[in-house]
């Protein structure tokens, strides 16, 4: 249990260090990639509430850290519509609460988990409305 707790922060820790550096290159903005990654994210959160809700938190940390993975990929892309400033907000405070989220299936914390699934989509509605 202990090895699996550590496993979990150690990757939670090394996925902060990345999200914090600056892009050192903008890419082209991939739809396809951007379409794959929301779609995940949308399954993911069920998979994610599930999980809290059985206190399931292995798996719950699994999917928060899809989360921040996927979000972190396309945060290099300039969106086509919107300010790449705002985009990089947004993505970064989605990959920073799915860490967090992280780091509550590591505390065992279903509740936690729960009001971050919420932040996670409320940051999700609101890139929709400014990127979609």
């Amino acid at each position: 249990m202990k090895k699996r707790n550590s496993i979990v922060a150690a990757a939670v820790a090394i996925l902060a260090l990345v999200s914090v550096v600056p892009a050192a290159s903008q890419s082209a903005y991939d739809r396809d990639v951007v379409v794959q990654v929301m779609r995940t994210n949308v399954q993911t959160l069920g998979q994610v509430r599930g999980a809290l809700n059985r206190g399931d938190f292995f798996a719950a940390a699994e999917g928060f850290w899809k989360f921040a993975d996927g979000m972190n990929r396309i945060q290099k892309f300039t969106p086509p519509k919107g300010s790449k400033t705002e985009w990089d907000r947004i993505l970064g405070q989605f990959v920073d609460a799915a860490l967090r989220g992280a780091g509550s299936a590591g505390e065992r914390d279903a509740a936690k988990g729960l009001k971050i699934v919420e932040e996670l989509q409320a940051l999700n509605k609101e890139g929709h409305s400014l990127f979609r």
